[in-house]
């Protein structure tokens, strides 16, 4: 089975990208806002580019890890509330059979 291989480009250095799940366009948007980041980083003072990549690594890992948190708690608010209903609708299907 062929890899899908994405090239991008980010600081002036092409990188190949494995795309895993994701398509060309999405590959290109990340590595945008990966370029953007970056660049901010730049203009708050003169840092060399690996430690504006760590930097930024860092700071989308901590997204991605926060966005997953976020989502892990509003399933378990939606499971809780999809139980109570459960529990109401049990309730009230008992005391009609009564």
């Amino acid at each position: 089975m062929a890899k899908d291989i994405v090239q991008v480009e980010i600081k002036r250095i092409p990188i190949d990208i494995e795309a895993k799940g994701l398509g060309m366009v999405e590959i290109a948007d990340l590595a945008a806002s990966v370029e953007k980041y970056m660049a901010e980083l730049q203009e708050e003072g003169e840092i060399d580019t690996l430690k504006q990549a760590l930097m930024a690594a860092l700071h989308f890992a901590a997204k991605a890890y926060l966005q997953t948190q976020n989502e892990g708690g509003k399933r378990q608010e939606e499971e809780s509330r999809v139980n109570d209903l459960i529990a109401k609708l049990q309730t009230a299907l008992d005391a009609s059979q009564k």
